[in-house]
């Protein structure tokens, strides 16, 4: 190899530019708000008074008591005559709502609150809790000086700090462990509220049954047990003595997913009932209508007798209207057409509404109800015609579901600049760690990997300028001036690395006159690259995306295969040439049988899939995934560290086996509770103790063995890697579904077996290449990687993240602990993976593949070559679906599939940038000898 130069400073620098590009993109592709630039203030807030000269009087509370019962997670197949007998028996009305994406708490307590679409961005705020500034429902109460009561889900007062009389919000809803001691707190709040009947709206939110969903699936025996639970409480309300004119609202605000989680767009997770209660209120409906989540706003703000939120875009729910009366009845369909119609004035400008179909509708519609009320002021009720309730009703309903689904439509909003700068700066910063990594010849002359003082002055000032351009011509919104001058750093970077791109490009594409023609300074294999662009270019379908597990199934066991194949057929001509077509049987199979760990790692992952179910299969299953993975973590430890790792597995078991999901010894609950924490402290300990042997050899005042003193730096290097991946499986191993813990031998196994093909393939090849080989392990370790993080359970869909492995250990919730135990977990594949990698690369000695005279050594790469041509290869896809997000911008599933499939990217390429900035940091104080 030619060039030796360490690049993982370099890299990094890229890595960072690329991470500041993709969250520009995503504030440009995700505003925060959608009604930032919408003029709410011009819309009337008042009820409408008047009609066409006649005086309109809104109408009363329809009820003296309003009762929302949230259950969360609640989809709409769960209450049924078995699961909810009172609940399903006594139900008014039994409806569907449908829920908009995404589907977690706190968006859609915004749009049950406003009546209006939430941003998908907004998953990424859940769990932030950002307070609800704008109008919406609970607002309006309090203006009114309307009592409201609420228990539950400490969401709500987050969104709405001071909008409740009382409130009595859980201390930790995100502890998913919680199945039933806030619940219990609830129900108690409620019956004491039911005593003091003094409130206008009690607002209960039971989060247990999403919890048994997230940690158990919703397949466990204790979501039946919790629904149970929950039509016990529903019939506590209905039976209760002071209530004689009630209104109770049974439904979720999201629905569960299969595996148990949500997020997702699937029905399970997009439908929710709709039960209504009522004093005698008539049968229900044959069939179960459906409306959508955002028409509750609207309609509960005309029971309860308060103005529309003036974000609402949602219609009337006519079955909630019956109580009414025909007048106040027309009067609701009115009132909510004329808020409707003022906000698409406002949105599309008063000519286009003027011209439009559903103007036509209005008038009619108002004309109508005109002639109805005439007869009903004179105090002829009889002339009523319900020929013209029904026309002014279809009118009223057809214009408000129009004119809705015209501003979800127009809620779609993008911050342009802030997406080109973005895209600029992803797609400048990926192509130029890829042109430096193919082309040394003009990294070197253009300097790509160092920085430019002069060249960096003169893109700060293009940026200034173009920076007040942008301002001015609305290109950029930014909120303050800070902001509007810190815009400037992103735009002078990207301006910056552009210019490198272009001129490197330009000295690529233009013929050499006085210099010598440009090479690759790396071979690029063909079948390879196909498979690698061919996984790129199906990021353009959204079925693809959808089902990507089978497009990195079908393309890393083909790729292995090749290899396989392309490996056993060089080995084969070679021994013809050598042995004169003697004894090629022998060598076909010594080839083969080489490969049998391959095998095994395939039956291993095949069995897995059927096999887990059974409690003594499972059991046997854990026991040898553990004593696999000891096996092979021995060779990156010393005896005491085996010894430690090898207590830290058992501990593990113990902990499965406490908690029922492996055999173990039968122990009274009381007992298995009390063991439980001490048992995860062994376990720390253990872990702890692996860390400190293994790090031993860099701390000079523990250096009491001679032999450390004389170790070279590279050799401490290593050991302090290994030891880090050593300590990651480890925890690891806790994390992972009992299932999912054969996955880690195996992915071993697979990336020692691949990496031996991959040097097989290069010392058989006419001209060996050290370049070659390392190309293809670190592609081929890409594809492995993805492959394992799909066996594992997870798609891009955001319903199959699961939350369990973040919590165990913990009795209340640490959001930096949470994020990063499931990252660990969901991830586990991707990092251990790049981090194998590079402790398999310091560790290679090329004597082992037949060379010995090689300089110089084969483990230099592991800083010069293989990280940054590993971070392209991870950047550049990222990158370019990115372009492809904004050509999809308006598809129908660009929020169902391709807005998911971005935070992944992103996301993806975030836990990449952290664990390499680990791993450079180690290469930047213990690798002294590159």
């Amino acid at each position: 190899m030619e060039h030796h130069k360490s690049r993982m400073g370099y890299t990094l620098c890229m890595l960072t530019l690329f991470m500041c590009g993709a969250v520009l993109f995503l504030i440009g592709f995700f505003p925060a708000s959608y009604s930032a630039s919408e003029e709410e203030k011009s819309i009337p807030n008042d009820r409408p008074t008047t009609l066409h000269g006649i005086k309109l009087e809104p109408p009363p509370p329809s009820y003296d008591s309003f009762i929302l019962f949230l259950v969360d997670a609640l989809r709409e197949d769960f209450p049924s005559a078995t699961s909810m007998p009172v609940a399903f028996a006594r139900a008014c009305e039994k409806l569907t709502l449908h829920v908009d994406i995404p589907t977690v708490t706190m968006p859609r307590l915004k749009s049950i609150t406003t009546g209006t679409l939430s941003n998908f961005i907004d998953i990424a705020l859940n769990v932030g809790h950002t307070e609800q500034l704008e109008d919406s429902l609970l607002h309006r109460l309090k203006q009114r000086n309307r009592v409201v009561s609420f228990a539950g889900d400490h969401t709500w007062a987050n969104l709405f700090p001071s909008e409740f009389t009382r409130r009595a919000e859980n201390n930790d809803s995100f502890f998913v462990n919680d199945f039933y001691e806030g619940d219990r707190n609830v129900t108690k709040v409620l019956e004491s509220e039911l005593e003091m009947n003094d409130w206008s709206l009690l607002i209960l939110h039971y989060l247990g049954l999403d919890h048994i969903g997230h940690v158990e699936g919703n397949e466990s025996p204790k979501v039946q047990h919790k629904l149970k639970e929950m039509d016990e409480s529903v019939q506590k309300i209905l039976d209760h003595r002071n209530f004689p004119n009630y209104l109770v609202l049974l439904t979720g605000d999201h629905g569960m997913a299969d595996g148990g989680g949500h997020g997702g767009n699937t029905p399970a997770e997009t439908l929710v009932p709709l039960y209504l209660y009522s004093k005698n209120c008539s049968k229900p409906s044959s069939g179960s209508k459906r409306y959508n989540q955002i028409d509750l706003a609207p309609t509960l703000a005309v029971l309860l007798s308060v103005e529309i939120p003036s974000l609402s875009i949602g219609c009337l729910i006519p079955e909630m209207l019956q109580s009414l009366s025909l007048e106040h009845e027309m009067y609701a369909y009115f009132y909510n057409a004329h808020h409707l119609l003022n906000k698409a004035r406002v949105k599309f400008g008063h000519e286009k509404v003027r011209r439009s179909d559903y103007y036509t509708w209005y008038q009619n519609a108002t004309l109508l109800h005109r002639q109805l009320l005439l007869p009903l002021r004179d105090g002829d009720g009889s002339g009523t015609s319900q020929v013209l309730y029904q026309n002014a009703k279809l009118n009223y309903i057809r214009l408000s579901r129009e004119i809705s689904g015209l501003l979800s439509e127009s809620l779609v909003k993008f911050d342009y600049g802030f997406i080109v700068l973005g895209l600029s700066l992803t797609t400048a910063t990926s192509l130029h760690i890829v042109l430096s990594v193919l082309f040394l010849d003009i990294t070197d002359q253009l300097k790509l990997d160092s920085l430019k003082a002069g060249q960096l002055l003169v893109c700060t000032a293009m940026a200034a300028v173009l920076n007040v351009a942008s301002h001015i011509f609305d290109i950029i919104f930014t909120s303050s001036m800070l902001y509007s001058i810190l815009i400037v750093v992103p735009l002078a970077l990207s301006i910056y690395i552009t210019f490198d791109v272009a001129q490197a490009l330009l000295k690529i594409a233009l013929p050499p006159v006085y210099t010598r023609r440009l090479k690759l300074s790396i071979p690029l294999p063909l079948p390879l690259l196909v498979c690698f662009a061919i996984r790129t270019f199906t990021l353009g379908s959204s079925s693809f995306i959808e089902f990507e597990y089978k497009t990195w199934y079908y393309l890393g066991n083909t790729l292995i295969l090749f290899t396989a194949l392309r490996t056993l057929r060089r080995r084969i001509t070679k021994a013809n040439v050598e042995l004169d077509g003697r004894h090629l049987h022998k060598i076909a199979y010594t080839c083969l049988w080489q490969q049998r760990k391959i095998f095994v790692v395939l039956i291993l992952l095949t069995l897995m899939r059927y096999l887990h179910r059974f409690h003594a299969i499972r059991s046997t299953l854990m026991l040898f995934s553990l004593m696999l993975l000891w096996a092979r973590l021995r060779k990156f430890s010393q005896l005491p560290q085996s010894i430690a790792s090898g207590a830290a597995f058992i501990v593990v078991y113990c902990y499965r086996g406490l908690n029922g999901q492996v055999q173990f010894f039968e122990l009274p609950p009381y007992l298995t509770s009390r063991i439980m924490v001490p048992t995860l402290v062994i376990f720390w300990c253990c872990l702890a103790l692996v860390l400190v042997l293994g790090y031993r050899a860099a701390l000079p005042q523990t250096r009491l063995d001679k032999r450390f003193d004389e170790m070279p730096p590279k050799n401490v290097l290593l050991q302090l890697l290994q030891a880090n991946l050593t300590s990651s499986l480890l925890l690891a191993a806790l994390l992972q579904k009992v299932q999912n813990i054969i996955l880690l031998p195996t992915l071993l196994i697979a990336l020692d077996e691949t990496y031996k093909l991959c040097d097989a393939f290069g010392t058989s090849a006419r001209k060996f290449s050290v370049r070659l080989v390392h190309v293809y392990k670190i592609i081929m370790t890409i594809f492995v990687a993805r492959m394992f993080y799909f066996y594992q359970g997870n798609s891009n869909s955001l319903s199959t993240i699961d939350l369990t492995p973040g919590y165990i250990g913990q009795t209340s919730y640490n959001p930096a602990i949470v994020a990063l135990f499931v990252t660990l977990n969901t991830y586990s594949a991707e990092i251990h993976s790049f981090l194998y990698l590079i402790v398999h690369t310091l560790r290679s000695d090329l004597r082992s593949v037949g060379i010995m005279q090689l300089q110089p050594p084969y483990s230099i790469a592991a800083d010069s070559l293989v990280a940054p041509l590993y971070a392209s290869l991870v950047m550049l896809p990222a990158a370019f679906y990115l372009c492809l997000m904004v050509g999809f911008r308006y598809h129908l599933f660009i929020y169902s599939v391709f807005s998911p499939k971005v935070l992944y990217d992103c996301y993806t390429v975030l836990v990449f940038y952290f664990v390499f900035l680990i791993t450079s940091l180690y290469f930047k104080l213990f690798k002294q000898d590159a």
